[in-house]
């Protein structure tokens, strides 16, 4: 079954994130691992970072009418990062991973031909967590095209 260039486009940021190797990436999903706070609190170290890619809003236009429509899509993807600091604090822990996540996204801005382009337009701090959790959310543009009524 063919996917829709906006599930392309969600599985390429997933597997431009797994294949990070300037940190060591934990789990990268569309799922959280856990369900409520006991479960995430018990997860191993080695689900840190916990990145959950997702889909969000999606602002839409035609650009041509008729039978065959083009239109244009500007999807919001939303990246929620969870990290455990070891080594390093929270705030370095949390800045090495946010720059590691742009690099990676920037060297595709086109996410394997399937958009126009990608940009990254916020990174917001989550709610304190105990220590030596932190938290953050990515949020990015991605810019396509695609033909209404076709997968």
């Amino acid at each position: 079954m063919a996917n829709s260039i906006r599930e392309k486009i969600v599985k390429d940021i997933i597997l431009k994130l797994q294949d990070i190797n300037t940190v060591p990436m934990g789990v990268v999903k569309r799922e959280p691992m856990f369900r409520d706070q006991t479960e995430f609190y018990n997860l191993a170290r080695t689900a840190f970072p916990h990145v959950i890619v997702t889909a969000g809003n999606e602002e839409r236009e035609d650009l041509t009418i008729g039978a065959g429509k083009l239109r244009q899509g500007m999807l919001q993807i939303e990246i929620v990062c969870f990290v455990k600091a070891s080594d390093k604090s929270i705030d370095e822990t949390i800045n090495d991973l946010i720059e590691a996540i742009e690099e990676k996204l920037d060297a595709d801005r086109k996410r394997d031909s399937n958009a126009h382009d990608t940009q990254i337009t916020q990174v917001q701090m989550g709610e304190p967590m105990e220590h030596p959790y932190g938290q953050f959310i990515m949020r990015c543009n991605v810019q396509y095209t695609f033909t209404a009524g076709a997968l």
